[in-house]
C-alpha cells in the first residue's frame, strides 16, 4: 500500500499458557492452556523515516482472536473448558537498521478487548491484568525473508517469535 503504509495477516497458534484467577479457592485457581489457534490483521503506517542518526518511527494497529481449551492443573484433561480472547492493539515502535539486515527497536503498546471463557459451568467474560507492553524487537532481513524476535517484560510479558516472506 504505498512506501509508508503496511497492511498484514497473522495466523499462528499459542503453545504453551497458564491461566490463573485471582479470589478463586485454593488448588482451583491454575488452568492449563492448550494449543489453539490464533488470526490477527496488521496495520501499520511509518510516521519517521530513517535517516542517517535518526531512527524510524512506525505507528501500529491489530486486531486478532484466538481460540484455546483450559483444563484444571494437574487434571488428565476433565472438565475442558473453551477459551476465546480478543485483542485490539495501538502501538508505536522506534528502531534504527545496521547493514541493511539487523533491525533492532523499542516498542509500546496499549490494548483491550474481552476474554470468554466457561468456569464453573457458566460464561465468564473477563480481560487482561496489564493493557500494556513495554520492550524490544529484532528483525533480521535475508533477502525477501525475515527473522523477528519480541521480548516483552513490562506489563503484558511475552515472547513472541515469526517469520516473513515478501512477495
Amino acid at each position: 500500500m504505498g512506501t509508508r503504509w503496511n497492511l498484514g495477516v497473522a495466523l499462528g497458534s499459542t503453545l504453551v499458557g497458564k491461566l490463573q484467577l485471582d479470589g478463586a479457592p485454593p488448588g482451583s485457581s491454575t488452568f492449563d492452556l492448550s494449543p489453539g489457534p490464533l488470526l490477527t490483521l496488521t496495520g501499520s503506517f511509518r510516521a519517521l523515516d530513517e535517516g542517517t542518526v535518526a531512527p524510524f518511527v512506525l505507528l501500529t494497529a491489530s486486531l486478532g482472536g484466538a481460540v484455546s481449551w483450559t483444563t484444571p492443573s494437574g487434571s488428565t484433561g476433565a472438565g475442558s473448558q473453551a477459551f476465546t480472547a480478543f485483542d485490539g492493539r495501538l502501538g508505536v515502535a522506534a528502531g534504527k537498521t545496521f547493514a541493511h539486515v539487523v533491525t533492532p527497536y523499542l516498542l509500546a503498546r496499549a490494548f483491550g478487548l474481552p476474554i470468554l471463557w466457561g468456569y464453573e459451568g457458566s460464561s465468564t467474560v473477563g480481560t487482561d491484568r496489564y493493557h500494556y507492553q513495554l520492550g524490544l524487537g529484532v528483525v533480521v532481513r535475508l533477502g525477501a525473508c525475515d527473522l523477528d524476535v519480541e521480548g516483552v517484560p513490562l506489563g503484558e510479558r511475552a515472547i513472541v517469535g515469526g517469520a516473513g516472506y515478501a512477495f
